[in-house]
């Protein structure tokens, strides 16, 4: 028998022990991939719950939404929502769906509902000020309206509609009434027939008045007529025509 007959037994050995080792790393590859990958997934997995929906709850009611997942109520904050009751949960974290483990914090943001704001003291404001204090306050300008006040200067404010110290809902219109300054005086004519045209003259003069008599009529005596009549209402740009009878009263 040659040489290479001597080889061929030995063959079928070596193949069947490479084949074995192939067996054996591919088992213990198996077995740590379930252990480190696959194993822990499964635990994990029974032990986890989803986060229900706390929206719109009260803290009382959410804690009991989460009692039978094993989760537990974190109140972190609270802010102004005009859109969600006061009390009620606004957000949450995690957020609703997601899967936690058993015995986690659900963290809860709660309304205080709408936010309401007082009117601020505004007289003797001028408009740039008043804007300013509105905004500051949470309230913001509505309508301008302008009349004649000598409580204030012109282009101040006088009054506020609401008034000062109303309580409002943020965001609210206030309007506001200017000064254009002094108004128009008004007076009423008085009754002067039979007094005195020269010391009436001087009496209307002063106060701004233009008194004026008839071409060549008398200066002095009492007066017989007057333009306007008694009880006429005046203002200073208009003109008085009173005409004497020229004898001297005494």
């Amino acid at each position: 028998m040659s040489a290479l007959d001597n080889r061929k037994p030995h063959r079928p050995l070596r193949d069947v022990a490479y084949t074995a080792f192939v067996a054996v790393s591919a088992f213990v590859v198996g077995i740590l991939v379930f252990n480190s990958v696959l194993m822990p997934r499964l635990i994990h997995r029974q032990g986890e719950v989803r986060v229900p929906d706390l929206a719109n709850l009260t803290v009382e009611e959410a804690q009991k939404a989460l009692q039978p997942a094993g989760l537990q109520l974190s109140r972190s904050g609270e802010r102004f929502d005009a859109g969600v009751l006061r009390g009620r949960i606004i957000q949450q974290e995690p957020a609703s769906g997601t899967p936690v483990r058993g015995r986690a914090r659900v963290s809860v943001i709660v309304s205080l509902g709408e936010e309401f704001s007082s009117v601020p003291a505004l007289f003797g404001e001028s408009r740039r000020n008043a804007e300013l204090m509105l905004q500051q306050s949470g309230l913001r300008v509505g309508g301008i309206t302008r009349a004649p006040s000598d409580a204030v200067g012109e282009g101040l404010v006088v009054a506020t509609d609401p008034p000062a110290e109303s309580v409002l809902p943020r965001g609210t219109p206030v309007a506001l009434l200017l000064s254009t300054g002094l108004g128009e005086e008004v007076f009423v004519m008085p009754d002067l027939v039979g007094r005195e045209l020269g010391r009436v003259r001087k009496q209307l003069e002063a106060q701004g008045f233009r008194v004026l008599s008839p071409p060549a009529g008398p200066a002095n005596g009492p007066i017989v007529m007057q333009d306007p009549p008694a009880g006429t209402r005046l203002t200073r740009d208009m003109s008085i025509m009173l005409q004497a009878s020229g004898r001297v009263v005494r």
